[in-house]
């Protein structure tokens, strides 16, 4: 898995490319801390991610919730076909704001 991160204004965006699995989990877990203190806006471009299991998801699950109770804002976009069969699933796309491109989501964060 790789991650790359841009900021769009004040919204940070974070690209994940591959697979976000329980071996993957540490890397988007050390990015997002690396930013979080920095920022308030975070969106996860989904749109290379080509798989996502529990681990991951539950990952993401931890890091909306620790950004939604200081206030901020946490959006997911361009969710592929696997990853987002799994948020329908287990429902997680109830709890989320999930946009259809990274400029949608961009633009509602702002």
């Amino acid at each position: 898995m790789q991650i790359t991160a841009t900021k769009s204004d004040d919204v940070l965006i974070l690209k994940i490319e591959g697979r976000l699995t329980v071996s993957s989990d540490l890397l988007l877990k050390a990015e997002i801390e690396k930013y979080s203190e920095n920022v308030s806006k975070i969106v996860l471009d989904c749109s290379m991610m080509e798989y996502l299991d529990s681990t991951g998801l539950g990952l993401i699950v931890r890091f909306y919730k620790e950004f939604s109770s200081k206030g901020e804002k946490f959006a997911l976009a361009a969710l592929q076909a696997k990853p987002k069969l799994v948020f329908e699933i287990t429902r997680a796309y109830k709890i989320f704001d999930i946009f259809d491109t990274t400029q949608a989501a961009i633009d509602a964060l702002k």
